[in-house]
């Protein structure tokens, strides 16, 4: 499910309409990969009045506030690293990307100190544009999960590219998405659960027609040609929720 949920995610790249729906978006598939954190950011120097530079994570903001201070944008050891490679790279091969200095040990130590492990990064080049990336990390004494790493770099790459329109697209060319009615909702929750349309007819107690021509109206008010990124689209502005889609009960809404 995680990986199908990663490729659906660059079906709505288009439809998120803030940089914080992105946020919350990379944040659930994390919790469910087991990542704890994420960061997607260029490689520089970030400051709170800077519109043209993107930051998001969900770090300790004690982290953060050090990271800044200590000006770590361009110079931090990981950030470093991203430069010279093109594929994604786990932290634990840090010395052997990077010469590393006594001071990235010390970025290393009060990263620990604050929270963050081992943590797998996906660096982001396009010729004219600025360097940066998205990474995952685990807390530490955890071993970050080998086995998901073909998702953090799928994830890492359709990450940065949803976030940085927010910087780079100016807000009047941005695809606007529409809400899900209440009745839409039902039938993409049940849909994600991989009921066909009788099925999710039957359960409704409506018609497979009538079943049919809800997901037409949505999947045309979001000007998409596919039902299934309406169902990530539910997920991640919460109409829909994963115990649903793992098999709770779709919840009938008054």
């Amino acid at each position: 499910m995680l990986i199908d949920l990663v490729q659906r995610f660059h079906d709505v790249v288009e439809l998120f309409d803030s940089l914080e729906s992105v946020s919350q978006a990379v944040a659930a598939i994390c919790r469910l990969a087991g990542f704890r954190y994420f960061a997607i950011a260029h490689h520089e120097q970030w400051e709170p009045d800077r519109s043209d530079v993107l930051r998001v994570h969900n770090y300790p903001s004690e982290w953060a506030a050090w990271f800044d201070a200590q000006g770590l944008g361009v110079r931090d050891p990981v950030h470093r690293a991203s430069q010279s490679r093109n594929s994604g790279f786990g932290w634990w091969a840090l010395e052997h990307l990077v010469d590393l200095t006594p001071a990235d040990h010390k970025v290393r130590a009060m990263a620990r100190d604050a929270g963050i492990g081992d943590g797998y990064t996906v660096p982001y080049h396009v010729p004219g544009e600025r360097s940066g990336s998205c990474s995952f990390a685990v807390e530490p004494g955890i071993r970050f999960p080998r086995d998901q790493i073909p998702l953090a770099q799928s994830l890492g790459s359709f990450a940065f590219e949803a976030a940085k329109n927010f910087v780079t697209v100016p807000s009047s060319h941005r695809r606007r998405a529409v809400r899900l009615t209440e009745r839409e909702r039902e039938i993409v929750a049940c849909l994600g659960q991989g009921k066909q349309e009788k099925e999710i007819a039957r359960y409704l107690e409506i018609s497979p027609a009538t079943v049919n021509a809800h997901l037409k109206n949505a999947r045309i008010r979001n000007g998409i040609s596919k039902s299934a990124p309406l169902i990530v689209r539910g997920l991640f502005t919460g109409s829909i929720t994963y115990g649903e889609l793992l098999g709770e009960r779709v919840s009938r809404r008054p």
